[in-house]
């Protein structure tokens, strides 16, 4: 089965989580809460790369540290989608939103747990209490 490879990373400040809201428009998962990231350009490192989605999405300037979590799901027939989490560290700037995304917030697992989120976020915060 295909494999559609997804990059997220886990962004954070004072022990609270950088969220975004995906687009009404969003292929998958619109209007849901999501740890900023997405696909990589061909051949694009993937620390490279996941660097890359932080700032286009949000804005920021991260070092991105070790995989702390990978998660495939069957999301749509035929293709499985694999969503590999990084951790980051040594943030840098004000977060400016691009137009994939509606909001953005820094929240606590519990509040993020409260709110309508991509199913790999529900796997990692059970991995990760």
């Amino acid at each position: 089965m295909p494999f559609r490879e997804i990059q997220k990373a886990i962004v954070m400040r004072d022990d609270i989580y950088l969220i975004v809201l995906r687009s009404p428009k969003a292929e998958f998962f619109p209007e849901h809460w999501d740890f900023p990231g997405g696909r990589l350009e061909p051949n694009e490192d993937p620390k490279e790369g996941i660097a890359r989605e932080i700032l286009e999405e949000s804005g920021l300037r991260a070092t991105i540290g070790d995989v702390v979590g990978v998660y495939e799901m069957d999301l749509i027939p035929e293709v499985t989608h694999r969503y590999t989490v990084y951790a980051t560290s040594n943030i840098e700037g004000d977060v400016q939103l691009s137009d994939e995304h509606t909001a953005f917030q820094w929240a606590t697992k519990d509040d993020i747990l409260a709110l309508p989120i991509e199913p790999y976020m529900k796997s990692y915060f059970e991995e990760h209490t």
